[in-house]
């Protein structure tokens, strides 16, 4: 691949992975645009693009991930905390919910490639996400409720759909926590919390799979580095998009998409 192509994949990858309107429905859509081969668009590579993003997210959340990690040695604390040891219910809930995404989705990952290259699915991830977008007004302003296990449950399991093309992961996951009762001063950060297991987790199954050719190592380095610097701007920016009930801003540009997408793409 080209390194300008590998560095617009990156800058887009580090863009849409944490505003709410699917990193990978524009990585195809660019590709589709772009004419590019499925070798060069396709699952494998921009997977190893979540590299990038997955160490953004490490940066700008590694107090709070740093903090959690002891916990896996206080199995009490981790799955009983207190009422007031919001820590222990955070580690929870990404914990909960990795398991739940992990047990949800492993019987459909074979479906993703086809998914991934099915105009079809790519239309309908982006209508989803953009109708999911205008839900959100509604549910921002929903009372938070009492931490509890289901939270995390349901929030991963609700994880697993962001496998198919132009359904955002960030979005999914926002609002089904909003729905379930989570604070919208602190939805987002659980929700980029929960994506780090299930973006190592998958980053490793591809690399396991199929392992990237040494002539692409540059391509892939170029274009995780890229989706990193821009992932850093993204993921501080969508953090305060949230809790003042802006993610509605992003409906009219995903549900234009899915139309441009039904229009122009073959």
């Amino acid at each position: 691949m080209d390194l300008w192509k590998a560095a617009l994949l990156g800058i887009v990858q580090g863009l849409t992975e944490f505003f709410p309107v699917s990193s990978d429905g524009h990585l195809c859509l660019i590709g589709r645009w772009l004419h590019l081969s499925k070798s060069e668009s396709g699952a494998d590579f921009v997977s190893f693009l979540h590299v990038g993003t997955l160490l953004a997210c490490f940066v700008a959340f590694r107090r709070e991930i740093g903090a959690m990690l002891p916990l896996a040695l206080q199995p009490k604390r981790l799955f009983k905390p207190r009422e007031d040891d919001l820590l222990g219910h955070e580690a929870r809930f990404v914990v909960l919910g990795s398991l739940a995404t992990a047990i949800s989705a492993l019987p459909f990952l074979g479906m993703f490639e086809a998914f991934y290259f099915s105009k079809v699915v790519l239309v309908a991830g982006f209508a989803l996400t953009g109708s999911l977008r205008l839900l959100s007004r509604w549910a921002v302003k929903m009372p938070p409720k009492k931490e509890e296990p289901t939270q995390g449950l349901l929030v991963g399991g609700a994880q697993m759909l962001a496998i198919l093309p132009g359904l955002s992961r960030s979005c999914i996951t926002v609002v089904t926590g909003l729905l379930v009762g989570l604070p919208a001063a602190r939805v987002a950060s659980l929700s980029f919390l929960l994506s780090v297991p299930a973006v190592m987790g998958a980053v490793a199954m591809e690399f396991l799979r199929h392992p990237p050719p040494r002539a692409e190592w540059l391509a892939i380095a170029v274009g995780s580095s890229v989706a990193f610097l821009v992932g850093l701007f993204a993921v501080r920016s969508m953090l305060s998009l949230v809790p003042r009930g802006r993610m509605h801003w992003f409906a009219p540009y995903v549900l234009l998409l899915a139309l441009l997408t039904a229009l122009t793409t073959s």
